[in-house]
């Protein structure tokens, strides 16, 4: 299969002429148009590439499809990446979170993806992945998103894991004078507020905004979040520049599921606080030669307190029958990275640096213990690009990490990008990664304690016991990718073949025994490495600008996993999404209207952890929106409609219901 597609792909490159239509010699770009005009990308391997030349497959978001998109959620934008999994508020811990996944083979944390915003990581050590709700982040201020598909551990490390998520927010001189955005709809309304300006040498804008959202139908998963952020860039010379950015959000969350545990998923509400403070500093040493400096501190905070129900309607002789539990989990970060990027000759251009960084956790509730405890990771990388003639390209790096967990870790990747023809490249790559175990998998104690009637006796029921010693996940990805250009149409196909070892799985410990003095009435859960898979497929992206006013993008991702099921339960064999498809379709009408619509399918699929078996998935979006203007005044009317024709189904687990919701959103620019 993998041999027909690359010789298809091949025929494709040296007689592009074949594509479904005849080109003439006008409608092939020239070497240099095209390497001039195709996207450029900032994260693979830390140099500023054509997409061409990148060393891994790389889709870029722009603001145009976020626009079309409708997406009032921003988790829901990856929606339209090649092979992403998206759940709306997964499991039932945090109710209000997304999960977003490459390959599906998900909890509802989704630890094997990096994310970045304005290249600070923003997952949580205590679960691994990614709270969304509580980004501190505008959807009307970002510039674009860039999602690595692969691992990319040679430039961000551990957690690198499965592909890294971007976001890069406007620069505030692209984001003068005043905006207001307000949004009604079906249990959701917010309202955003955002100032530019520029004194002297500095431009900057403060974005303020409140969120409220009733959340799904049948769960407790409302939020309500007020959002505050800050970015100012300061020329402080011809040769440095100073960013300054800030933010914060805070609000309550909906919390609970009694359906699913009658003691401790009490429908409750829970408060949540975040900050970040980030200063980055750039200098230009000369022409082919800059560094950058970053420091950046992140707190977060989730003040979650409930009381049992009556205990003794389970176990009679318990006493007392009310247990009080407080869940409070606090988080912080800080780092500091530089990082060298040169040019040595023409043909050459390298990147190094290095980082430390320090996580403080408290979870008592979660680790068993009221000590604040640490994380250390150290980073050392370096990547070279290298054109030894002008229709090849070579990329190589490396990442070399040490952490408190797994000890020293170097995860290398290299590629080999070829121009075979104008507007035509192949891509042959290899690349590795490990994933570091979360504070949940490694140090998870969790229980709860209950004396009894009967003197003496006191009741334990652990949930999780984790006997700790965890070896990272590691990964080996191979790929043969192909972008090219047909006249107005771009395609970006990819075949991966990816070997995974020591996955980290969840079992009951049934050896599990109490602390002296306590009597267990349960099992509790414990992690272990268990089982290698393996990765199998194919996916492509298409776009095809078919007018200019008209625009298609289409994504398709085939992916196929296996394993040992001796090793493996049936459920982990099950958690990779067969088959994803997604189409955006945009068109402007004329000056004042447009109008958008987006298909979505995702095959059956079991996740793990809080997930379980979901059929398959398909439903529409459409989005119709009106433009206007008045003197210095510029204005836009859309309305959304998510799941179009009301077709009900789950994301993540049989609980979470989807149905159709509408909102109408009033944008104004002064």
């Amino acid at each position: 299969m993998y041999a027909r597609l690359l010789a298809a792909c091949l025929t494709l490159c040296v007689n592009p002429a074949q594509a479904g239509q005849s080109a003439s010699p006008g409608d092939l770009l020239s070497e240099e148009l095209y390497f001039d005009d195709i996207p450029r990308v900032l994260t693979v391997s830390r140099l500023s590439q054509p997409l061409s030349d990148s060393p891994s497959a790389v889709t870029v978001i722009d603001r145009e499809t976020i626009r079309a998109s409708g997406v009032i959620d921003l988790p829901d934008i990856f929606r339209l990446v090649p092979g992403f999994y998206v759940g709306v508020n997964a499991g039932y811990v945090h109710n209000t979170n997304h999960v977003v996944s490459y390959h599906g083979m998900t909890s509802s944390y989704a630890g094997r993806m990096q994310v970045l915003i304005d290249g600070r990581t923003v997952y949580e050590p205590l679960y691994g992945g990614v709270q969304w709700s509580e980004l501190p982040v505008s959807i009307a201020d970002i510039e674009r998103i860039e999602v690595t598909r692969g691992p990319n551990a040679a430039s961000y490390g551990a957690n690198s894991f499965f592909g890294v998520i971007n976001i890069i927010t406007q620069h505030p001189s692209e984001a003068q004078g005043a905006m207001v955005s307000m949004s009604h709809g079906n249990g959701r309304n917010e309202a955003f507020y955002r100032y530019g300006g520029k004194r002297n040498d500095t431009s900057y804008r403060v974005t303020l905004g409140y969120r409220q959202d009733d959340g799904l139908q049948d769960r407790v998963d409302f939020k309500r979040t007020r959002m505050l952020s800050a970015r100012a860039d300061h020329r402080l010379g011809d040769h440095d520049e100073l960013e300054l950015h800030f933010g914060l959000t805070d609000g309550d969350r909906g919390e609970g599921d009694p359906l699913v545990d009658p003691l401790i998923f009490l429908p409750r509400t829970k408060q949540v606080a975040t900050n970040f403070q980030l200063a980055k500093w750039r200098h230009s040493l000369s022409q082919r030669s800059d560094f950058s400096l970053q420091a950046y501190r992140a707190y977060s905070r989730s003040d979650d307190f409930f009381i049992t129900s009556d205990l003794s309607r389970l176990v009679p002789i318990i006493f007392p029958t009310r247990l009080q539990y407080d869940l409070e989990v606090e988080n912080e970060r800080y780092e500091l990275e530089a990082q060298h990027t040169f040019s040595p000759t023409d043909s050459v251009r390298m990147v190094w640096g290095g980082s430390v960084r320090q996580d403080r956790t408290k979870a008592p509730f979660y680790l068993g213990t009221d000590k604040t405890q640490t994380f250390n990771l150290r980073q050392l990388f370096g990547h070279v690009e290298w054109q030894p003639f002008n229709r090849l390209v070579l990329n190589a790096g490396a990442m070399v990490e040490h952490n408190d967990f797994t000890g020293t870790d170097t995860s290398p990747r290299v590629s080999a990008n070829f121009r075979l023809a104008p507007g035509h490249t192949l891509r042959l790559g290899v690349s590795t990664a490990t994933r570091t175990p979360a504070y949940l998998e490694e140090k998870f104690q969790s229980h709860l304690i209950a004396t009894t009637t009967i003197p003496g006796v006191t009741l334990i029921r652990p949930y999780f016991a984790d006997s700790g010693g965890l070896s990272p996940e590691r990964i080996v990805s191979r790929e043969i990718g192909y972008l090219g250009t047909y006249g107005s149409i771009t395609l970006d196909a990819r075949v991966f073949d990816d070997d995974i070892r020591d996955i980290v799985k969840e079992f009951t410990n049934r050896t599990y025994v109490p602390p002296a003095g306590f009597t267990r009435i349960s099992n509790p859960f414990d992690f272990t490495n268990g089982g290698d898979v393996a990765i199998r497929g194919y996916e492509a992206r298409l776009q095809w600008r078919m007018k200019p006013s008209t625009r298609l993008i289409a994504n398709y991702a085939r992916t196929r996993l296996s394993g040992n099921e001796d090793e493996l339960e049936r459920y982990f064999l099950d958690s990779v999404p067969a088959e994803i498809i997604s189409a955006l379709l945009s068109h402007r009408f004329n000056q004042a209207w447009d109008a958008s619509l987006a298909y979505y399918h995702t095959s059956r699929v079991t996740m793990l952890g809080d997930g379980n078996r979901v059929d398959a998935a398909r439903y529409w979006d459409a989005r119709l929106a009106r433009s206007f203007a008045s003197g210095s005044w510029k204005g836009e009317v859309s309305a959304v409609v998510h799941n179009l024709f009301d077709d009900e189904f789950q994301e993540f687990a049989d609980y979470n219901t989807v149905r159709r919701r509408a909102f109408v959103t009033l944008k104004l620019d002064f």
